[in-house]
């Protein structure tokens, strides 16, 4: 390829998952740009985040991609620098019905198999480590130590840093309207600016993925799904683990 709109790689999308798959690209050698329509970088659904990182899933993929994950932020200042505000304060998922449990038991092999550090405490032991636990009906829960949290918006912005040190383009406030296809190849992008030519097109516009999909014309099931969260002024804090409780209630989705 030739010409200064010719890319190896284009990343649709400039947040959590864009930015750090910019980053390591650059510094494995490829010619990256990265295209969003946000003024700087994580303005997406990355800065509605809560930042909590854990590996306590049950999918082994996503096991394997949450470990890696907590290996570079919790290692990120030792190794870049920046201060991320990592808490390595643990998660614990807790079960106060049969169902919840039976499904937190289910998955610890699975979980062990791959190294998560992870067990099964009974009520007792939990309300040992968490007295401030409802006591009524608890039958126990699962803990993670190596689980944490970050800030969503210092991690982006420390990739997006690097990324742009190893070479990584990023275009802001410019939108892709569709693909260059040839030969049922995806060649490059049209934006509201000009066209790119690109080897390899990656798909992290998140949320808005679905829309870039369809450019291609591939429907892939990401719809946005709307989350509820409290933010107070800063206290003092009063618990370590995340806790995370299964139980469904009214008008809720899960």
């Amino acid at each position: 390829m030739s010409g200064n709109n010719d890319y190896e790689v284009i990343i649709a999308g400039a947040g959590s998952v864009g930015t750090p798959a910019a980053m390591f690209l650059a510094q494995a050698g490829f010619k990256v740009l990265v295209i969003d329509p946000n003024p700087s970088t994580g303005q997406g659904s990355n800065k509605r985040a809560i930042g909590g990182l854990r590996a306590t899933h049950s999918d082994p993929a996503k096991i394997k991609l949450a470990l890696r994950s907590l290996d570079i932020i919790s290692g990120w200042k030792e190794k870049y620098g920046d201060d991320l505000e990592w808490y390595k304060g643990g998660y614990c998922f807790v079960a106060y019905r049969e169902e919840e449990e039976k499904t937190l038991k289910e998955v610890l092999p699975v979980q062990k198999s791959l190294g998560l550090n992870i067990d099964w405490l009974e009520a007792k032991e939990l309300r040992q480590l968490l007295p401030d636990l409802n006591p009524h009906d608890l039958r126990g829960g699962t803990l993670s130590p190596g689980d944490g949290h970050a800030s969503p918006l210092l991690v982006n912005e420390a990739f997006y840093r690097q990324a742009r040190r190893a070479g990584a383009d990023f275009n802001f406030k410019e939108t892709i309207t569709g693909l260059k296809i040839e030969r049922r190849k995806i060649k490059g992008v049209i934006t509201d600016r000009g066209n790119y030519g690109a080897q390899e097109v990656i798909n992290a516009a998140g949320a808005w993925a679905a829309g870039v999909a369809k450019m291609a014309g591939i429907n892939i099931p990401v719809t946005p799904d709307s989350h509820e969260a409290a933010v107070t002024e800063p206290v003092q804090r009063f618990f370590h683990p995340m806790i995370v409780d299964l139980r469904p209630v009214k008008g809720s989705a899960n």
